[in-house]
């Protein structure tokens, strides 16, 4: 059995799971959070890192937190994810050559980057050459410098840094083996980065962040109704975007929801956008089921547009059909409740099971 912390540091929040991963079952041992000061994190990048590292200390202390096998996730805008084709060699072979392989693909320098790949298939060109196609991740330095920092000065000392993406990948679909799996997405809406993640058989094939939010929802509320940033984001988490097939009317809460749903549609529209450029890129195969996860994901009435609008099964994320969790102090409601925004912290200590 091998016990794993997963860390996420979210855009209001940062998260910690504990998982237990056996021969036989996963189980969350431990689940909690800590609020961050506005603007600590913007757009996934640490922008005050002593709030960050009071937060990360705060949580260990609190709750005595193992300091081993520690997995932190980023997910910010100067990062790169292509899918890229290279001639087939050994793990370690590949290791080496990588930065020479996807230099043409990555929108970063390579000096500046750290570099890492996921294998997906192999094949052969029609010369008879041997290939094979990577997801190759590119994350700028910097990035991975202040995440460091931030650890050290809460003296907690991290195995590895992650994918938020990949992890969300691991809570929600699992490790799943096999060929002819259907394409799936994920789309994970946090404070100010959506996360646009299509997988297959358990292996993420495209992610795409888009920069945008809850925090858009909550600012058109508070621009176009004149209201307060508290009073906008309260007003937000009740009324949601329109209903389908609920008339329109002139009070404050129609008001608010046609706010909502001009936010929503924008965002539809982007990540419509993605899934039907990774369909086109991989032969008009079309994604069968979407996910929605993530703070701004308990926008009511939101997963219902995605669905109407992508014309895809749409679900909230639940990846308690997946986890067992343990004996942690919460009740069976506020795991229920944390279930949209749980996945993330729970698949990155799921990162034993892929080492």
């Amino acid at each position: 059995m091998a016990v794993t912390v997963g860390l996420d540091i979210g855009g209001n929040a940062v998260r910690v799971a504990v998982v237990d991963t056996g021969k036989s079952s996963r189980v969350v041992r431990r689940y909690s959070e800590m609020p961050l000061p506005a603007e600590a994190v913007s757009g996934g990048e640490i922008v005050d890192e002593g709030a960050v590292a009071e937060a990360v200390a705060a949580l260990w202390k609190r709750h005595k937190l193992p300091r081993k096998r520690v997995i932190v996730g980023t997910a910010n805008q100067r990062l790169a994810v292509r899918q890229v084709d290279v001639p087939q060699m050994g793990p370690d072979e590949l290791s080496e050559a990588l930065p020479f392989q996807v230099q043409d693909s990555i929108p970063i320098s390579i000096e500046d980057a750290v570099l890492d790949f996921v294998p997906l298939e192999q094949f052969v060109t029609p010369e008879g050459e041997p290939m094979e196609s990577i997801l190759a991740v590119a994350v700028h330095r910097d990035i991975i410098d202040s995440i460091m920092r931030v650890m050290e000065t809460a003296k907690v000392a991290p195995s590895a840094v992650d994918l938020q993406a990949f992890a969300l990948v691991r809570s929600i679909f699992g490790i799943e083996a096999g060929v002819g799996n259907p394409l799936q997405a994920i789309v994970d809406i946090g404070a100010s980065i959506t996360q646009v993640v299509i997988a297959r058989a358990g292996t993420a094939h495209f992610v795409r962040l888009l920069p945008r939010g809850g925090d858009d929802f909550t600012a058109a509320l508070r621009d176009g109704l004149d209201l307060d940033a508290e009073s906008a984001d309260e007003l937000k988490r009740t009324v949601g975007v329109e209903p389908i097939g609920v008339p329109e009317g002139d009070d404050e809460v129609s008001q608010a929801r046609r706010v909502l749903t001009e936010q929503a549609d924008s965002l539809i529209d982007e990540v419509r956008g993605s899934v039907n450029y990774f369909e086109t890129s991989s032969g008009d195969e079309r994604v069968e089921r979407l996910v929605v996860a993530g703070n701004a994901a308990r926008l009511p009435h939101l997963a219902n547009r995605f669905g109407r609008s992508l014309s895809v099964d749409v679900e909230p994320a639940r990846i308690l059909d997946l986890v067992e969790i343990g004996n942690i102090d919460l009740t069976d409601d506020e795991v229920l409740d944390a279930q949209p925004v749980i996945p993330t912290s729970v698949g990155l200590g799921l990162w034993g099971e892929v080492e």
